[in-house]
Parts: C-alpha cells; sequence; structure tokens
C-alpha cells in the first residue's frame, strides 16, 4: 500500500512537471501574437488615455505601437521634424494591413524624402484615429517621447466621421479649459472592435508568475466570464460608421464635428514650434458614384475660417488632383485602379501610395 501511495504522488507530480515544463509552454507558445512584457506594460500605461493604440502584432511591438520613425538612425537633433499622424491611411505608410510586415516601398520613398528634405520623420497614424484620438496622441508624443514637429500632416479618412460620432463622442474627457484630456477606453465587456481590455487582461494573466496550470484555469474562467456578462452586439460597425457619410451631418453631428476638429487645431498649434498643418482629404469610390453626400474638404473649406491658425492650414484635396496625381491628367483614366476595389474603406494600392505621399510632401513644402 505505501508503495502505492508513492507511486501516486509520484504520477502526480510527474503530471505537473509535464505540465509546467512542456504542455504549458506549448499552449502559451501557441495565444497569437502575445506582446512581450515591455509591450504589454507600455500598452497598459496609454491605453486608458488613448482609447487604444496600434495592433497586438509582433511588428508592431518590434516598430512602434504608437509611432515609427522612418529612419533607423535616432532623430537627428539639428533636423526639423514632420510627423504624418492620423487614421490607417497613415499607419500603411509604414505597414502593410494588420501589421502583416513593412511597407518597404513606400518607407523607402520617405527616406529619400527625409533625405532631400534634410528632415526626420515621424509616423503615428494607428487604424481608426479621428481627430479626437489624433489630438490625445499628439499631446503624449510631446509630453512624454519629446516629439516636438515643426510640420505636421494629418491624414484625415472618411471613416473618422462615423469614428468620432459612433466610437468616441461619449468617451471624451475634457479640462476645464475645454482642452482635451483623454478619450476613454471601451468597457470590459462591450462588444465593440476596439475593446482592448479583453486581450490585455489575458495578456496579465499569459505573463503572471502563476504556475501555467493555474494560468490555464484562469484563463478558462475569464473566457467563461467574458461569454456570460459581453454586453449586447457591436454598435459601432461599418454601417453606423459610414452612415454621416452616406447621409450627410444633421446639425447636431455637423456642431460636434466642427468643434472636435477645431480642437485637435488648437491643440497643434499649442506648440509654437509648429509652422504648417497639412489636412490631407482623399474621397473614397463613392464620392465618385455618388453614394456618399458628406465630403471632409467642403466641411473643412467652411469651418477653417473660423480658426485663428488658418494661415498656417492647408487642405490637399485629393478630389482636386486626383487625376492630375494618379493619371497625369487623363480624366480618362478608371479611378478604380487607384483602390483596393474590396476594400470597402477604399484604402489605396500600394502603388497609388507613392504618388500620394509625393503629393502631401510637395503641399506641405510649397
Amino acid at each position: 500500500m505505501f508503495k502505492n501511495i508513492l507511486l501516486s504522488i509520484f504520477s502526480i507530480f510527474l503530471i505537473l512537471a509535464l505540465i509546467e515544463f512542456v504542455i504549458g509552454p506549448i499552449w502559451l507558445k501557441n495565444q497569437h501574437d502575445m506582446p512581450d512584457k515591455a509591450s504589454y506594460e507600455f500598452y497598459k500605461k496609454y491605453y486608458k488615455e488613448l482609447h487604444h493604440l496600434r495592433g497586438f502584432r509582433s511588428w508592431y511591438y518590434q516598430n512602434g505601437l504608437m509611432f515609427t520613425k522612418i529612419s533607423s538612425e535616432d532623430v537627428i537633433n539639428n533636423r526639423s521634424t514632420v510627423l504624418i499622424n492620423g487614421d490607417s491611411w497613415a499607419e500603411n505608410l509604414v505597414v502593410h494591413a494588420f501589421g502583416s510586415g513593412t511597407n518597404k516601398i513606400i518607407t523607402q520613398e520617405l527616406l529619400k524624402i527625409e533625405k532631400e528634405k534634410n528632415i526626420n520623420i515621424v509616423v503615428s497614424g494607428t487604424g481608426s484615429y479621428s481627430f479626437s484620438l489624433t489630438t490625445a496622441q499628439l499631446k503624449v508624443l510631446r509630453r512624454d517621447f519629446n516629439i516636438h514637429p515643426d510640420k505636421i500632416i494629418t491624414m484625415i479618412d472618411h471613416t473618422d466621421v462615423g469614428d468620432e460620432i459612433c466610437r468616441y463622442k461619449d468617451k471624451i474627457e475634457l479640462n476645464s479649459d475645454g482642452s482635451l484630456n483623454r478619450v476613454r477606453p471601451e468597457d470590459l465587456y462591450s462588444s465593440e472592435v476596439y475593446n482592448v481590455r479583453i486581450y490585455l487582461t489575458k495578456v496579465g494573466n499569459y505573463i503572471s508568475d502563476d504556475w501555467y496550470i493555474t494560468k490555464f484555469i484562469n484563463n478558462r474562467k475569464f473566457r467563461k466570464k467574458v461569454r456570460e456578462k459581453k454586453v449586447g452586439s457591436m454598435v459601432c460597425g461599418f454601417s453606423n460608421i459610414m452612415r454621416p457619410v452616406i447621409n450627410g451631418l444633421d446639425k447636431d453631428e455637423y456642431i460636434y464635428l466642427e468643434e472636435v476638429t477645431l480642437r485637435y487645431i488648437n491643440e497643434v498649434f499649442s506648440d509654437k514650434n509648429v509652422k504648417k498643418l497639412l489636412l490631407v482629404v482623399h474621397p473614397h469610390i463613392k464620392h465618385f458614384t455618388g453614394e456618399y453626400k458628406f465630403y471632409f474638404a467642403d466641411f473643412l473649406k467652411d469651418i477653417l475660417p473660423k480658426s485663428k491658425f488658418k494661415n498656417q492650414i492647408t487642405v490637399l484635396d485629393f478630389k482636386k488632383e486626383f487625376y492630375n496625381t494618379y493619371f497625369e491628367g487623363d480624366v480618362t483614366k478608371n479611378f478604380e485602379d487607384v483602390f483596393l476595389v474590396e476594400d470597402k474603406s477604399s484604402h489605396l494600392k500600394i502603388n497609388a501610395r507613392i504618388p500620394y505621399v509625393k503629393k502631401s510632401f510637395e503641399k506641405l513644402f510649397e
């Protein structure tokens, strides 16, 4: 009997050792694109202020969860800095969709521009960053990373309209002077696409010092809790995001979008180092087909005269520059050759992003 007890104890220890040193590491390795501890801590530090950062992918852990410096060298102090910010239209200048790898074609073009203009280029574009998030991000870049650009290119996408109205409006916190304090993240059990708290909670468990079997049990318990407590279905899906662009803005939406746009401009020029802001607007395919009523450049034309910084702001309207930029003025060309046609957000094909970038810098340095 004593031998049986010893055998049972030995078997238990053997199973525990197998779980801890073999099965556990394999299970953890299979967790998709899990961040290292430094990336996890970085994300935790900033997401409560910026709603979300870039995606949970290996490329971002290595090249920047918030921003990417184009040059592999450190920023050269005696050069001026150009910041490119905005949503995925800016982000995709440095990385392919979903963090699948460096966009080498555009990065090489930006490196060439850096050398020609003797500047540093920093790209902080992040998916679904409309003006409120870009405002909050700019404050962080200046405050914590000593990034003080003297020129800024803000790439505006038409999904930004719905992002502001649907995703972020109820999450904005203002200071007493009306400036932006932060954009709160989604609640833990929210069904919205940018609810990063669920994944961060899982990662916190994965990288803890607990035994693997404890991590596994905690993970199963948390997943069950999420299934039980997740609130409703997603509200801010693509159809709701694009509704204001399809139908046009109502009075309240117009006033709100004007408010967040002018707040962003005020934040840009709160640093007297900034000499110029270039606002880049590009149409979607459905602007050409007449299916979208709202066009951001028309909106900017109406509201920018209200800004005291209007003389330092230039709008680059690619609807006006479209055929000259992409087809050397040939209006018989098919506009669909410029866009990823299967992409409902109308992102540009990679070869079209080169003239897009060149035209933006040409306008910036006029």
